[in-house]
């Protein structure tokens, strides 16, 4: 664990000088929500938004994953915030879920990185990533075409929109790159203490689900492209979440409880990760999502608040 990160202090300072240029009742006004709760919502973007761009600039060809994962958790806490679940680092033709452990691997020249970062404010989640190349420029060409498919669903979504449509416009904006989307992999709204809570922005047109969003609908939108199949196969598992009855009484499973109530952690936050082995059926594991032609890769994410002409993007 890092006790101390040298030049935190500057960074909570910039994080809190931004604190009141978002917010209030106009916000309220647009999106229905409690001020309260979006002024939670708020703070938490800033902070992820902050340690995204901070942990980004730590990456470099002989670093360990690990250092960079514990030093994007540390900063986060270090500002104010919780981590809402553990860092990705997934790299090449990884698309999702991938969190070093202990012994795991160095950044190497020409990784494509992709940096995924969760932060929470009592419970209320930002969450946010984006894509980076050590060293190399060679695939400037898809991280370039998932950000502009980010920006493009951002200018579309507002109350009323339904999610297929903002799939065609996800799907339009990375083909015009002549890459693909990756079609099983979607963007998803975000409740109190629940990453995946039911709405699901595909990225691509096609998709055989949709649904309306709604002012004060908290989303997080994240086109992944690639040059391959476009489609996952599943890898390892680094990732929990529990499920089931918060009553239950098996110790084990109340002991994970009050650490992460119902957030996503990983094996080295636990001090018995053998204790999993105890509760597996409350358990929803997220395994390593990797790209099934073996093609790199890239992502882009922000989370933002549905209003009623247009949303708020809170991790600018």
């Amino acid at each position: 664990m890092i006790k101390n990160i040298p030049g935190s202090h500057k960074i909570i300072r910039a994080i809190k000088a931004g604190a009141g240029r978002t917010g209030g009742t106009e916000g309220t006004k647009k999106t229905g929500m409690d001020p309260e709760i979006l002024e939670c919502y708020l703070e938490a973007g800033r902070i992820a938004s902050s340690v995204r761009e901070h942990t980004l600039n730590t990456v470099e060809e002989g670093g360990r994953l690990l250092d960079t994962a514990e030093y994007a958790e540390e900063l986060t806490r270090q500002m104010g915030g919780e981590v809402a679940f553990p860092c990705n680092i997934s790299i090449n033709e990884i698309a999702s879920h991938y969190t070093p452990l202990k012994g795991d691997r160095k950044f190497a020249s020409g990784d494509l990185v992709k940096i995924d970062i969760g932060v929470h404010i009592n419970g209320y989640i930002a969450d946010t990533a984006n894509t980076i190349e050590v060293d190399t420029n060679h695939n400037r060409t898809l991280i370039k075409a998932a950000r502009e498919a980010l920006d493009a669903a951002i200018n579309e979504i507002r109350e009323g929109v339904n999610t297929k449509y903002i799939g065609k416009v996800i799907e339009n904006a990375i083909k015009s790159y002549n890459c693909l989307p990756m079609t099983d992999l979607t963007g998803h709204s975000m409740e109190r203490y629940i990453i995946h809570s039911g709405v699901n922005i595909p990225n691509y047109g096609s998709a055989s689900f949709g649904n309306v969003l709604y002012a004060g609908d908290v989303v997080a939108v994240e086109p992944f492209t690639t040059l391959g199949r476009g489609s996952t196969r599943r890898g390892e598992v680094r990732i929990y979440s529990l499920v089931g009855s918060k009553g239950s009484k098996n110790l084990s499973y109340q002991k994970l409880l009050s650490q992460f109530n119902t957030l996503p952690f990983t094996t080295r936050w636990t001090d018995e990760p053998d204790e999993l082995d105890k509760i597996k059926t409350k358990l929803h594991k997220y395994p390593v999502l990797i790209e099934s032609g073996g093609c790199p890769v890239a992502q882009a994410e922000h989370t933002v608040i549905v209003e009623d002409n247009g949303c708020r993007v809170i991790t600018a």
